[in-house]
């Protein structure tokens, strides 16, 4: 027994003693994540922010892992020999390895609640009070930023409230079990409500689950052990990496992470988050039990890496890129498979796409020059090959935006407009390596020549009634012509001021827009158009702000500057004009005596080359 020596307490375990001796201490040993209120104890804490993130409506936290906490790092666990506990441990100083006990200590020196998101806002803040115009771009390119280079927990921070129930509605459908005799069973057992049960302690939450998984198994968790399975079978097969020292993975260390709780966390994290700079997932008809297995790993995976609090540790090192692998195989298996061309017949195509573009981002938020390079030089180059076999880069409307009678036509107009939107945001994607990385662009500006997205409220009506509200107001605005029409436009100085503002342009449409014309410069001084000259080029930049100022006007007559643009990069791409305006007045001297590295035409994957020429930038300013 072990007594307690400020009260009579006494305790057969250790740890339940240390446990409550905090309660002495009168010290809060944890906080919620949702409104930072302390607690004495983890668990009351735990049960706290359960009901606090289904009041404001936002993704629980992520379930706690079973057992005991390790006694060793992984390196130690894997040789099965004796840490000593030290950060880093002995071992793995003497074999010059990284010590997962000194990368945790890294990561718990911020507070898991406002770590990256709070930071970040607060410098984007300040940037905005310091009139700079590169605060975004600083924030990835600075060499001592290791987590979030994109800054997708911003975006978490300040996300809408989303309707949650329709997705706790599929998620509950999908865990009816699939042997129709074990579903006869289900009135004897605990009802499937489980997401939305009053919190309860760590251990009752898992004796459910265990009940839960001895009782039935559904199509949603066959599913998740599918997909263990060939993450495993994939490992296997990639063999070892440059530096002979990747391990295949184990289903024994996915087990914990692919779990049914943690799938209810991971897929609400990502709709909050990353999901705003790739809004090419339908959130409203998207149903985790009816999705393939390429688009739910995809999504598990980002919302794993994007909810806080979570332990990076909790996700082994290799299982990204294994993933990244899986899913380009069946990118590639596309090339060599007959396809309908009816948008709405492409359903298990579209999801490997939309798949594909989600782990490219995913991977690109890694700081790893050697995954960049994997991603810019042979998996971008797949991906954009697929979709341009597939018509995307063309694809014109077959269905006019209409009020909807029914789910069906409503779903064949969603179906449509997802095909689009790979389409402009693959061409966002080229843009993005284009800009950072000087990467050749794999799609030319005048090759889109599909029609513009939807503008995003559209897109992301709830249901059909909330669509056809929102209809009326959408097609009073006659459409959007494509991307090289407008760009053409802006190039040639025509009809800016007149009809085209009139058009239902969002800020969405305008960073499409700077990115094309972006690429365009690139392509000019790299000496790949000897007709468009950077006088062009600058009179589009200059027509471009022209639009960009009129349209945000409109916005912040609705709504703030801040809360307006808070969503996704749209909000950065004023930052994209600043850069290119940048590059076309520095392309005027003679940069080869300045020895900036951004401005000539050779491919990298450091971002130190911007992140040079930004700074430099900044001290022609002050001067």
């Amino acid at each position: 027994m072990f007594p307690c020596s400020s009260c009579s307490k006494t305790y057969n375990r250790k740890s339940h003693l240390t446990r409550h001796e905090l309660t002495h201490t009168n010290q809060p040993a944890a906080s919620c994540p949702f409104c930072n209120k302390s607690f004495l104890k983890p668990e009351v804490a735990r049960r706290h922010s359960k009901t606090c993130a289904r009041k404001a409506n936002q993704p629980p936290p992520a379930a706690l892992k079973r057992g005991r906490k390790k006694q060793a790092c992984d390196e130690c666990t894997l040789a099965k020999t004796a840490c000593d506990k030290k950060s880093p441990c002995s071992r793995c100083s003497s074999l010059q390895r990284q010590c997962s006990f000194a990368r945790q200590e890294r990561e718990t020196t911020v507070p898991p609640c406002t770590s990256s998101s709070s930071s970040l806002a607060l410098t984007s803040r300040n940037a905005l009070r310091n009139d700079s115009p590169f605060f975004f771009l600083l924030h990835f390119t600075d060499p001592k930023i290791k987590r979030d280079r994109l800054a997708i927990s911003e975006t978490a921070g300040s996300s809408i409230r989303r309707n949650l129930e329709t997705l706790h509605s599929t998620l509950e459908d999908a865990l009816l079990p699939s042997n129709p005799f074990q579903a006869s069973l289900i009135g004897d057992i605990p009802a499937l409500d489980w997401l939305n049960q009053p919190a309860r302690a760590s251990d009752e939450f898992f004796a459910t689950e265990d009940m839960f998984d001895d009782y039935f198994s559904s199509k949603l968790s066959n599913q998740l052990n599918q997909l263990m399975v060939e993450l495993v079978e994939t490992s296997r097969s990639m063999g070892l990496d440059s530096e002979g020292q990747r391990k295949p993975l184990e289903i024994t260390e996915l087990a914990s992470l692919f779990t049914i709780p943690n799938l209810s966390t991971f897929i609400s994290a990502f709709f909050h988050s990353l999901h705003w700079h790739l809004p090419v997932v339908h959130f409203p008809t998207f149903h985790p039990g009816d999705v393939s297995n390429p688009l739910l790993l995809a999504i598990f995976l980002a919302g794993a890496k994007y909810t806080i609090p979570r332990n990076a540790s909790d996700i082994p090192a290799e299982l990204l890129s294994v993933a990244e692998e899986h899913i380009f195989r069946r990118v590639a298996d596309l090339s060599t498979t007959r396809l309908p061309k009816s948008p709405a017949s492409l359903g298990p195509a579209v999801e490997i796409i939309q798949a594909a573009l989600i782990i490219e981002m995913l991977q690109f938020a890694q700081d790893d020059v050697q995954t960049r390079r994997r991603i810019r030089v042979v998996r971008h180059p797949c991906l954009m090959s697929i979709v341009r076999c597939l018509g995307f880069f063309q694809l014109k409307r077959l269905l006019a935006v209409k009020i909807c009678d029914d789910e069906a036509t409503w779903r064949e107009l969603i179906a449509e407009e997802i095909c689009i939107r790979i389409a402009c945001w693959a061409f966002l994607a080229d843009g993005f390596l284009t800009v950072c990385f000087k990467n050749h662009p794999a799609l030319s500006t005048f090759e889109m020549t599909c029609d513009f997205p939807w503008i995003t409220e559209l897109f992301e009506a709830e249901n059909v009634s909330a669509f056809n509200k929102l209809v009326p107001v959408y097609v009073t605005d006659s459409a959007l012509p494509c991307l090289r029409e407008v760009v053409i436009k802006l190039l040639n100085n025509s009809n800016v001021d007149g009809p085209l503002l009139g058009h239902s342009l969002s800020v969405e449409h305008l960073l499409i827009l700077i990115y094309g014309v972006n690429s365009l410069a690139f392509q000019g001084r790299a000496g790949l158009f000897g007709t468009i000259s950077l006088n062009s080029i600058k009179q589009a930049a200059s027509n471009w702000k022209t639009i960009w100022d009129a349209t945000t006007a409109t916005l912040f007559l609705v709504d703030n500057k801040e809360k307006a643009l808070h969503l996704g990069y749209p909000k950065h791409a004023e930052e994209l004009w600043w850069l290119l305006n940048a590059t076309l007045e520095a392309a005027t001297r003679d940069y080869k005596s300045i020895g900036l590295r951004y401005l000539d035409s050779e491919e990298t994957d450091d971002l130190g080359d911007l992140n040079e020429f930004i700074q430099w930038c900044y001290t022609i300013k002050q001067h």
